[in-house]
């Protein structure tokens, strides 16, 4: 799966916005210059992956969410599904009853600590 500059420098862009942070604030936290965080958000320039931890950190998200955000939820699930049909076509039939059951039981592992995590957000909001 290949990167998608342009994608991932919309997303940037979108996050940076939300967070209503001006390009030089970003430059400056990630010790870059305004034009290249232009350039990274037009999707100009590729970028090392030091950057994109430090865009990451700065924009308080994971490396991953920047990349596999980009392009909207129907991008994600098509870039998911790309990857999932890859892998299967290289397995056994029990290979993929065994992948099946595992996914189902990330799935609900992923659910449980997403409660936890919300309910923890919740309490954190109570005091303040």
């Amino acid at each position: 799966m290949e990167i998608d500059y342009t994608a991932v420098g919309a997303e940037i862009r979108e996050l940076r916005k939300e967070r209503r942070m001006l390009q030089e604030e970003l430059a400056e936290r990630i010790g870059v210059s305004v034009p290249h965080i232009s350039n990274i958000e037009n999707g100009k320039t590729k970028f090392s992956a030091q950057v994109l931890m430090d865009l990451a950190c700065a924009l308080e998200v994971t490396p991953d969410a920047l990349l596999l955000t980009c392009g909207g939820q129907e991008g994600l699930y098509g870039r998911v599904l790309e990857e999932i049909d890859s892998v299967l076509s290289e397995c056994t039939a029990e290979q993929m009853l065994l992948l099946g059951d595992l996914v189902q039981t990330t799935r609900k592992a992923l659910e449980q600590y997403d409660q936890e995590l919300k309910q923890k957000d919740e309490e954190k909001a109570k005091i303040s």
